[in-house]
Order: structure tokens, then sequence, then C-alpha cells
């Protein structure tokens, strides 16, 4: 059987939702936030609204392209049909490689998270055991991955709820939590922007990051059952959810700690949690940021597997990644996928100090490139569905194509100003590099003819 052969298996709102919360929230503003207040100050709430502004333009791209094709393999799809297949193989194949990377970011965190409890033992055995678990899980079918999913979200947006009224609580004076001796409260936002809009623009590279996990939205349209009146509600939920969340959270950070004493080593909602004097309260708060790295894990190993089942369905890969077992599950994208997540152990075993940073940036970097090839895809998607099918724009983004515009703009900027932050450059290389070698590869394919 072939991915191609399976049936839709029935995704509606609610289930997208899921998904696309748990593949987005996650590491990124568990422990990457860290980074990001440490560059920027205060001024962190300000970097996640714009990250949100972005990720809003983005889901919002998808969804008109993917009501008008909801094709397997969405993004990459829409690009091959308005720029060539050549733009198509190296979009789906960074998106695989941003989604593997990804995956290494948050198996990696979960291994931070989980010496909290074990600091003797090494993160390169914790990235390993969480690799092979959670393959286990992906090779369920996707209402049951869904389901599993739905239980991990939950558990971390109601723990960003219940830190945020926890926060909302200590700034009023309720509660005492935060660093002792700290000032609490909107007088530590004397000093807002400390490093500048160089800080700020250092940083968002990690701040966009934390929103990424937008990818699977078009990984899961395929698998929808009414894409047209279910996607445009979705996003808007999704994105508003996200957007406040985060901004929400990273302003009673900044009010409850002093800026300056975060960094990428422990989770700042953690170092918070374990100073209120709630007894078992930063145990708690591990396990759930521990929880939340194992569900972007979870739903970002669902949608690069997905994307290497694509590009063999358009022969962009091995025809092998087609096969799926009875649960509609592509064994080999998926085990190929996994198995690159095991390398992480031994970057875990070789750089443990920097890792983290280093798998973040570079897929924050590789993220966004496929984000600027969204943008201006749309730019030329409209007017080609305008010219030969306008029926079919269902969905249509408002202020086009001003907002695509707007889009290119800021994530041109991000990835201009991203070696701001010097931690980021190695990643950057490896991101530039990658896309020369992916492009590289297609050309030698289609001279050897193994590309149509």
């Amino acid at each position: 059987m072939t991915a191609g052969q399976v049936k839709k298996t029935g995704f509606n709102r609610k289930h997208l939702i899921v998904m696309a919360l748990g593949n987005i929230i996650g590491s990124g503003i568990f422990l990457a936030s860290g980074i990001v207040i440490s560059l920027t100050g205060p001024a962190a709430v300000i970097a996640y609204m714009i990250g949100g502004l972005v990720m809003l333009l983005e889901v919002m791209f998808i969804a008109e392209m993917s009501i008008v094709n909801p094709a397997p393999g969405a993004f990459r799809v829409h690009a091959s049909e308005v720029f060539g297949p050549g733009v198509g193989f190296v979009n789906g194949w960074m998106f695989w490689c941003s989604g593997v990377l990804g995956m290494a970011s948050e198996v990696t965190a979960a291994a931070i998270f989980s010496a909290f409890w074990f600091p003797s033992i090494p993160l390169w055995l914790f990235c390993l055991v969480y690799s092979i678990v959670m393959t286990f899980i992906n090779f369920m079918d996707v209402r049951g991955l869904s389901r599993f999913e739905a239980w991990l979200a939950s558990i971390k947006i109601i723990a960003l709820i219940v830190f945020i009224l926890f926060g909302f609580l200590a700034v009023i004076g309720v509660l005492h939590i935060g660093l002792p001796g700290a000032k609490v409260g909107f007088s530590s936002l004397n000093t807002f922007l400390p490093g500048g809009f160089k800080g700020l623009w250092a940083s968002m590279l990690m701040v966009l990051f934390s929103f990424t996990g937008t990818g699977i939205i078009g990984m899961a349209v395929a698998d929808m059952n009414n894409p047209a009146k279910d996607l445009p509600p979705a996003i808007y939920v999704i994105s508003a959810a996200t957007t406040v969340l985060y901004s929400a959270s990273i302003l009673f950070i900044v009010l409850l700690v002093p800026w300056n004493t975060l960094s990428a080593s422990e989770s700042p909602f953690v170092v918070i949690m374990q100073n209120s004097g709630i007894p078992l309260a930063g145990t708690i708060l591990n396990v759930i940021v521990l929880t939340a790295s194992l569900s972007g894990l979870n739903s970002s190993m669902y949608s690069a597997s997905r994307m290497l089942a694509s590009l063999s369905r358009d022969r962009q890969g091995p025809k092998k990644f087609l096969a799926v077992n009875k649960n509609g599950v592509p064994v080999y994208a998926l085990t190929l996928t996994s198995g690159i997540l095991a390398l992480t152990a031994v970057l875990s075993y070789i750089l443990p100090e920097r890792v983290f940073i280093i798998l973040t940036g570079a897929s924050g970097f590789t993220a966004m490139v496929n984000w600027l090839t969204i943008s201006v895809t749309h730019i030329f998607y409209r007017k080609k569905t305008l010219k030969e099918r306008p029926e079919k724009l269902q969905f249509k983004v408002p202020g086009y194509p001003w907002t695509s515009i707007l889009a290119i703009v800021l994530i041109a900027a991000v990835l201009l100003t991203s070696f701001l932050y010097p931690e980021q450059i190695s990643s950057l290389l490896t991101g530039i590099i990658l896309i020369a070698v992916l492009m590289v590869i297609y050309i030698a394919l289609r001279k050897l003819k193994v590309l149509e």
C-alpha cells in the first residue's frame, strides 16, 4: 500500500488546532525564551508579538494556497507549481531538514529538563531514549497520534495559562514568586531595551523558531475532510492562542526575574516556580516543560515524515518512502527521520554545552528560508489562481499583495541580522551550506536524469 492510496483520516478543525499547538509550543518558549530575554531584556515581549504577526501571515498564506490545492506536501507543491520542480525540491528537503533539526532541538531540550533531576546522567543518553520512545508512538495511526498529542498539548497550554495567572497574582502582591530580593512589578521595565535594536534583532531568529511548528498545518491539510470550512477559523485560533500565551508569559517572566540572570541552560519558567515557595512547584513545572518538548518532538516527527512521503510521491525522493503500514504511517520515511534524529545523541556527547543553541539556530534559519519561499510563492500563486481557476479561491488573505511583502521584509530582516548574536553564526553557516548542497544535488540528479 502507498500513501496515495490511504483514505483521509478525518482530521477536523479541533484535530488541526491541537496538532498545530502541540507542534508550535515547545522548547522555543520554555527554554529558548531565556536566551531571547538575555539578549533583548523586557522588550522580548515586543519581539514575541512581532513573531506572532509573522506567524499569522505565514499560516494565512498556507491556508489560501492549501484550500486551492490541498495536496500532500502543501507549500512544496505550491512552490513547484509557480517556480518549477527545482524550487519545490529544495523547499521540500529544506522543510524536512528543518523538521529534523527542530526535533533535535526538542529532544535536546527534553534531555536538559531531565538533567534537572538526574544531573549525573549524560545528555546523549536521554536523547537516545526519547528518540526511540517517540518513534514507536509515531507508528500509531493519525487519530491515535492526535489523541496522544491532545493530551500533551493540553498539559502545556494549561501550564502557560496557570503560569500567567500566578504571574498576575505575584505582580499585584497576592503571591510571592520570583527570585529572592529581585524587583517585582512594572518598575523592572525601566530599562526596556537594554541591548538596543541590535539586541532585539539579534534575538528574532530564536523568537521565530518558537513559532515555526506551523509547517504541520500544510502537512495536515491533506488529511482534513473539509479544509475550506475548517482551515481558516483554525489558523486564527492557532495564531491568537500562541501569540497571547507567549507574549503574556514573557511579560510576567521579565516582571518577576532580572532579565540578565537568564541563560540557555535552564527554563525561566522553572527558575521562577522553583523560587516561589510553593512545595514542589519547580519539579511540577519541570515535568510540564519536559512534556512540552516531547509534544513538539512528537508532532514534528509526524510532519517531517509526511514531507518525505510527499517528496517521493512527486519522484523527488526514493520511492520506498511511499510505503505505509496498516495505520497509514509512512514507515520508511518515519524510520529515516527518527534515525537521523538519533544522531543528536552524538552531537550532545561532543558539544553538550552548545548543542541546543546550535540546533535551534540551524532549525530556525532553515524554517525562515521556507517561510520566505512561502511568502514569495503566495504573491504569484494568487495571480495564477485568479487566472486559471478563480472559483477555487474560497479564502483570501486580506491586504494582498502588501501582506506578502510585509512578511518578506520582516523575514529577510531577521535572516540578515541574525549574525548579530555570535552564537548563531555556526548555525547560519550550516543553513547556507545546506541550501547550497540541496541545489547541487538537484542539478546533479537532473543531469543524471534521475529526476524528470
